[in-house]
C-alpha cells in the first residue's frame, strides 16, 4: 500500500504512540520488530524519527541496522539523523560488553565465536565496525555540531581508547556548553582518566548545568579528591546540585563524616533533597554490610 503524503497521514499520532510504547516497555516481539522496520522507511519525518529511536532495542534484527545507518548518514532531516545516532550507540556498547575491543585495540577479545551467534545479522563484529567507523567519520567530517556531539556520545563506551579520549578533551576545551556537557557525560564512563578536569569544574561558581554533569561523572570514580571537591559544594543553592552531590558522595563512600552529612540533609526542607539523603544512607548501609560480609566473614553476599 502506498503511504499517504506527510501532511495527509491521519494515523501518525497512533503510530508514534505505539512506537513509544514498544520502546518504553522494551517489547520487541517479532510483530513489533516488523512494524519498526516498516516505519523506518516512512515518508513522514515524525514517524521515521520515532522508529529510529525505537529501533535501539532491535538493531541486530535483519535489516534494521542497515536502515538506521542509512538514516544516520543520509536522511535529509537533521533531527531524524540525531534520532538514529542516539540508537547506534547501543551497538558500540554491546561490542564493548562482548569484549570486541579493549585498550590493546579491536578484536582482542574475539576468540570464542559461539558467543556471538545470538547477535548475528551480518555478524556483530561487522556491525560493530561499521557503526564505529561511521561515528568516527562524523566526528571528523560532520559540520553540524549536534550531530558531532551525538557521535561522541555514541563512542563514549570506548573512552578507554586514546583517540576517543582526545575527542572528549577537544569537546571539553571547546568552550561550547552543549559540547562540554557531552564531554562530561562521556568522562563519566571512565572517570579515572579525568580527575583533574572534573575536580577543576566541581566548584560553587561553576555553571549549574556543568557542575551537575561533573558531579554525576564522578559517581564511580573512587577518587578521594573528587569526594572532597563535592563536599565543597554542599552549600549550593541549586537543589539539583545538592541532590547529585549527595547521591555521588554516598556511592563514593570516601568522606569521613559522610553519615553526618547525609543525616543532616535528610532533614532538609526540600523533599527531593531529603529523599536523596535517605537513599544515600540506605546505599552506604548496603555497602558497609557487603564489606562486612566479604572482609570480616569471608562470604560472598551475592552467593
Amino acid at each position: 500500500m502506498h503511504e499517504l503524503p506527510y501532511e495527509q497521514n491521519p494515523q501518525w499520532k497512533e503510530i508514534l504512540a505505539l512506537l513509544s510504547k514498544i520502546r518504553s516497555e522494551n517489547d520487541y516481539a517479532q510483530a513489533h520488530v516488523e512494524f519498526i522496520r516498516e516505519q523506518l522507511t516512512s515518508f513522514d519525518d515524525r514517524i521515521r524519527g520515532g522508529a529510529a529511536l525505537a529501533a535501539e532495542g532491535c538493531l541486530f534484527e535483519p535489516y534494521i541496522l542497515d536502515l538506521v545507518i542509512d538514516i544516520a548518514e543520509n536522511d535529509g532531516n537533521a533531527a531524524i539523523r540525531k534520532a538514529a545516532l542516539q540508537s547506534l550507540g547501543a551497538v558500540i556498547h554491546e561490542g564493548v560488553m562482548q569484549g570486541m575491543e579493549d585498550e590493546q585495540g579491536a578484536g582482542t577479545g574475539m576468540d570464542d565465536a559461539e558467543e556471538w551467534e545470538e547477535f548475528q545479522s551480518g555478524g556483530l563484529k561487522d556491525d560493530y565496525q561499521r557503526v564505529k567507523n561511521l561515528l568516527f567519520t562524523l566526528l571528523e567530517d560532520e559540520e553540524e555540531p549536534e550531530l558531532q556531539q551525538l557521535a561522541l556520545s555514541g563512542l563514549s563506551s570506548l573512552g578507554f581508547l586514546e583517540e576517543v579520549r582526545e575527542k572528549i578533551g577537544e569537546f571539553y576545551d571547546s568552550g561550547r556548553t552543549s559540547a562540554q556537557l557531552v564531554a562530561l557525560h562521556a568522562m563519566g564512563k571512565f572517570p579515572q582518566y579525568w580527575i583533574d578536569q572534573l575536580a577543576s569544574l566541581i566548584r560553587p561558581d561553576a555553571p549549574p548545568a556543568l557542575l551537575k554533569e561533573a558531579i554525576s561523572a564522578s559517581y564511580s570514580s573512587q577518587s578521594p579528591r573528587l569526594a572532597q571537591a563535592i563536599e565543597g559544594v554542599l552549600d549550593h543553592r541549586d537543589s539539583e546540585v545538592l541532590r547529585y552531590a549527595l547521591m555521588t558522595l554516598a556511592n563514593l563512600n570516601l568522606s569521613e563524616n559522610l553519615g553526618e552529612i547525609l543525616q543532616r540533609f535528610s532533614l532538609h526542607e526540600n523533599s527531593a533533597i531529603q529523599e536523596a539523603a535517605k537513599d544515600g544512607i540506605e546505599l552506604i548501609n548496603q555497602k558497609n554490610f557487603q564489606k562486612y560480609m566479604e572482609e570480616d566473614l569471608g562470604m560472598d553476599p551475592e552467593g
